[in-house]
């Protein structure tokens, strides 16, 4: 009777098993859509700062090599000196022609930025060029 006792089960049951999947399930479905929100975030950010690094290029552009740049858009793309300049995936809209001047300074100005469902600002300071960038809100299309 004694041998009896001291054999024990080893492993899980199938319930256990069951009970282990679903609980993973469950918290998988709860941070899956959240995580992949955060994901699609990230890369609109992304694309927001490559649109701010080329006008950090366009400023200093003017500075070196003592060029005036005037700025606007359409049809959502930038209109640098008359030539169009598209983003992949980004909607630009320059609210007033922007000027940037030989030396480096700028009048000022602000530009929208629509990139999937977020809505971006880059913001032109006079009269040293400075720029910014920040994120305004969430973009719904149609609205």
């Amino acid at each position: 009777m004694w041998l009896k006792d001291t054999k024990r089960k080893q492993g899980f049951t199938l319930i256990e098993i069951l009970v282990a999947v679903a609980i993973l399930g469950i918290m998988f479905s709860v941070t899956l859509p959240v995580s992949y929100e955060l994901f699609q975030s990230y890369k609109n950010s992304l694309k927001a700062q490559e649109v701010l690094l080329y006008f950090a290029s366009l400023k200093r552009e003017c500075f070196l090599y003592s060029e005036e740049k005037d700025i606007s858009s359409a049809n959502g793309a930038l209109v640098v000196n008359g030539e169009e300049k598209r983003f992949p995936d980004v909607y630009i809209e320059v609210k007033e022609p922007i000027k940037l001047f030989k030396n480096g300074t700028s009048n000022g100005g602000e530009v929208e930025l629509k990139i999937g469902k977020e809505k971006y600002k880059i913001t032109v300071k006079a009269p040293f060029a400075e720029l910014s960038l920040e994120r305004v809100k969430p973009y719904k299309e149609g609205a």
